[in-house]
């Protein structure tokens, strides 16, 4: 093949990329996303969104491609055994039975989507496609992220900072302290709740309430301990057998939000929620994997539309490993 039949071959291929991704340059009519480009954008979309989603790398997660809109997914609890022991020669054993319990979480059709027009498509200096994959990619970590916190901020299990008994009893100090992370982990450790790799329980808190914990001379910064074990997403240190994920996706709220939330009364001027959890605490019951979708011809081809689109739910699966912690903040 000749230098100029390679060349003819590059524009030839770089003019159809064009055609697959975008509407048509000379023919004036709308060409829609063919199906390999829009796997290949879902699976951009997933890949992206994972920096921002903290709470998903600790889910359970099961998939069941039978389900459908308005139906359940099942998570099996297992009760522990009784009995066992010594045992003497002449001694009969009885059989245990297996104790299971069943966590359904129903399932919901999720989406959003953004509008690229004919206009955009055709004079726009950049990735159009690009740029809006990389826009929901954002969105869907937002959504997921959100409801992994509200699944699990609705523990009945509160502690509240430096050892309140209630939010009405929380004042200025009432602040996310040793106290504070100690008194959690009792709780958690009096529930058996089960630690990550045998070691550590996790907590994911507000940026707001983890300087308060970072002056504590026994904070262990993650930059310390890389290297020793894979860091998760958003890890920012550990203390008291904890392990810390800083997001602002959970909730800073004002005093009469706590008011409405915790009802009472609440003087400091603003509290952070934080939640402190073992492992098997909630999951994701996914029915459809995120997909990237494309709406068809609008307004004579003007305008497109492309979203996500999938088909889940959250929930919790064992209460008992899951402790909501209310401390006072600034805004």
């Amino acid at each position: 093949m000749t230098i100029l039949s390679i060349f003819s071959f590059l524009l030839i291929a770089i003019f159809s990329f064009g055609e697959i991704t975008s509407a048509g340059a000379t023919g004036g009519g709308y060409t829609p996303i063919p199906e390999a480009v829009r796997a290949f954008y879902s699976k951009e979309v997933l890949f992206q969104a994972q920096p921002i989603c903290k709470f998903l790398q600790f889910a359970k997660q099961k998939r069941d491609l039978t389900a459908v809109r308005g139906k359940s997914i099942s998570f099996t609890k297992y009760g522990n055994l009784n009995g066992g022991g010594a045992i003497a020669e002449e001694d009969t054993l009885a059989a245990n039975n297996l104790i299971t319990s069943e966590v359904t979480i129903t399932v919901s059709e999720q989406a959003n989507m953004v509008t690229l027009t004919e206009l955009l498509m055709r004079t726009s200096l950049l990735d159009v496609m690009g740029d809006a994959s990389k826009l929901l990619a954002n969105n869907l970590a937002s959504v997921l992220d959100k409801q992994f916190r509200d699944a699990c901020l609705s523990t009945t299990n509160v502690v509240f900072g430096n050892g309140s008994a209630s939010s009405s009893a929380m004042s200025a100090t009432s602040v996310f302290n040793s106290r504070t992370v100690k008194d959690a982990v009792e709780i958690l450790a009096t529930n058996n709740a089960p630690k990550f790799n045998g070691e550590y329980y996790v907590c994911i808190a507000h940026p707001k309430q983890l300087r308060q914990l970072r002056d504590d001379t026994a904070w262990i910064n993650a930059n310390t301990y890389m290297g020793r074990r894979q860091l998760y997403i958003g890890e920012v240190g550990m203390y008291e057998g904890v392990v810390f994920i800083e997001t602002t996706n959970m909730p800073l709220l004002t005093s009469a939000q706590v008011v409405t939330k915790y009802g009472g009364t609440y003087t400091p001027a603003a509290g952070c929620e934080a939640v402190i959890f073992g492992e098997n605490s909630y999951a994701w019951a996914v029915a459809l994997d995120v997909e990237l979708r494309d709406d068809g011809v609008k307004e004579m081809g003007r305008k497109r539309t492309l979203g996500w689109y999938g088909i889940w739910g959250i929930g919790l699966i064992e209460e008992d490993n899951v402790i909501k912690v209310l401390t006072a903040a600034t805004l």
